[in-house]
């Protein structure tokens, strides 16, 4: 981050139930491609602030959720009860108060393929003046997602939720990724006056884009050139989903630097993994954390990598387990 920049606070919203995952263990500590669904989006936070400057909200599971990202170094505070997603960007602007930023962006911590790249373009229209910004993205199903309204202009009017929405607005096919970067001082005067007539009787944050409008601001919308990175986990078929689509994403990375992979479709690889040029690897290979293996070396099919070093050259013979744990 350069210094001369305007400084930004990251509020990563992660006090939900998870409900339909079915699961004793908070949602957001689910694991993707070696690492927590909450990991992938503190990464994701760090690309543009600092630690100091990131606040996890946190409700369901708190304790678990709290320590776990305590370990990367940034601060998380308690929503109680969980009132809404306008609620807890409250929460979030209360424990950030005293760090002297003048933006603020709004992540959810079970939307794990964000790239840092879209990020940077949400910021850039309230950098260059907008009172708020979000992602939006185009789907041919657009199912519940809240529906983005816009001006002649082409800036935000406002947002419907799907279930407050008559049909001539269902019938809108753009959408609401759940990303948000806002003027910290426009936004926190109008999360105060939010209320809760709506269906699910909440504090939406989606709100806040109507009532900044009011006032004669403008609310910029920012879309998405993939729709999958706003893919969110709500359910263990998301999970896989989203697994697979970052998997992918690792590969791809991977066999540009000069690895072959013979069959993407059966080789799955941890993102801390390490790769050496040159080197091949078979169909079913699965390599788990953050193994490293040096150029040219081959890794047989069927194999089972859990941390593992893998010497230059070295040949590993299909059907192993190897561990460096």
């Amino acid at each position: 981050m350069n210094e001369s920049e305007p400084r930004w606070a990251v509020a990563i919203l992660a006090a939900g139930k998870g409900t339909r995952m079915q699961s004793d263990l908070p949602k957001v500590l689910h694991r993707l491609a070696g690492r927590t669904l909450i990991d992938h989006v503190v990464d994701l936070a760090l690309e543009v602030a600092r630690p100091h400057d990131v606040m996890v909200v946190v409700g369901h599971g708190a304790d678990q959720v709290a320590a776990a990202v305590r370990e990367r170094g940034v601060s998380e505070i308690l929503q109680e009860p969980q009132l809404g997603t306008g609620d807890a960007l409250r929460v979030a602007l209360d424990g950030l108060a005293g760090r002297p930023t003048e933006h603020i962006l709004v992540l959810s911590g079970d939307v794990p393929l964000l790239r840092a790249e879209s990020l940077r373009r949400l910021m850039e229209p309230v950098v260059a003046g907008a009172a708020a910004a979000l992602l939006t993205a185009e789907l041919a199903e657009p199912g519940a997602y809240g529906r983005v309204l816009r001006c002649d202009d082409g800036s935000v009017a406002r947002i419907v939720e799907a279930g407050d929405a008559n049909d001539h607005e269902l019938a809108v096919r753009e959408v609401n990724a759940g990303v948000y970067a806002f003027d910290r001082r426009a936004v926190t005067k109008k999360i105060a006056g939010l209320d809760t007539d709506n269906v699910q009787g909440e504090y939406y944050l989606t709100d806040v884009a109507a009532a900044l409008r009011g006032d004669g601001r403008r609310v910029a919308a920012v879309r998405l050139g993939d729709p999958d990175e706003m893919q969110g986990v709500n359910t263990r078929a998301d999970l896989a989903r989203a697994g697979r689509l970052l998997n992918d994403r690792v590969l791809i990375g991977l066999m540009a630097t000069g690895v072959t992979i013979r069959d993407p479709r059966t080789t799955w690889i941890d993102r801390e993994a390490e790769i050496g040029r040159e080197t091949v690897i078979e169909p079913g290979v699965v390599l788990r954390g953050g193994c490293r293996v040096g150029d040219g070396a081959r890794i047989g099919a069927n194999c089972v990598l859990e941390s593992a070093a893998v010497g230059a050259g070295e040949v590993v013979p299909p059907l192993t387990y190897l561990t460096g744990e």
